[in-house]
C-alpha cells in the first residue's frame, strides 16, 4: 500500500476555464451574424454551467489517496474503488477508471502533476505501470 494526500489541481483549474472561454468565444463569433443567433444566450449559459460542474468535480479531487497496487485497489473520497482498466498515464495525466465497492458507482478520476509533489508523482506513475490486468 503506498498512501498521499492530494491537493486541488490549479493547472486542472486553469485549463478547464481556457477551454471554456474559447467555447464560449468561439460561440459568440461564429453565431454572430446567422440564424443561430438568438440562441447563442442559451448556449452560452449552458457553456458556463458545465464550466462550474466541471471546476466542482476539480475541487473535490484532494484528501486522502492510497492505492492497493497488488490488488488493483485504490481508496480515494472515503472509499474503496477497483481499477477498471490499465490507468491511462501520461507525462503530466494519469487517468484512472474506477468502480465503487460500496456500491458500484463509476467514476473517471484525473490526477495533474500539480495534485502531488513531484517525488510521489514519480511513485505514482511507477506503481501504476506495474499493475497487470489478466
Amino acid at each position: 500500500m503506498w498512501s498521499i494526500k492530494l491537493s486541488i489541481s490549479k493547472l486542472q483549474l486553469l485549463i478547464s476555464t481556457l477551454f471554456y472561454s474559447m467555447l464560449i468565444t468561439l460561440c459568440l463569433v461564429m453565431f454572430a451574424n446567422t440564424s443561430l443567433n438568438s440562441y447563442t444566450f442559451i448556449i452560452i449559459i449552458l457553456l458556463i454551467i458545465e464550466w462550474w460542474r466541471c471546476a466542482c468535480y476539480f475541487k473535490t479531487i484532494k484528501g486522502e489517496f492510497a492505492l492497493f497496487h497488488y490488488i488493483n485497489q485504490i481508496y480515494w473520497h472515503k472509499q474503496r474503488w477497483y481499477l477498471m482498466h490499465k490507468p491511462l498515464i501520461f507525462r503530466y495525466i494519469v487517468i484512472l477508471n474506477l468502480k465503487s465497492r460500496h456500491n458500484g458507482k463509476r467514476c473517471t478520476l484525473l490526477l495533474m502533476i500539480d495534485n502531488l509533489q513531484s517525488n510521489d508523482w514519480r511513485t505514482l506513475r511507477f506503481y501504476l505501470k506495474q499493475i497487470q490486468f489478466t
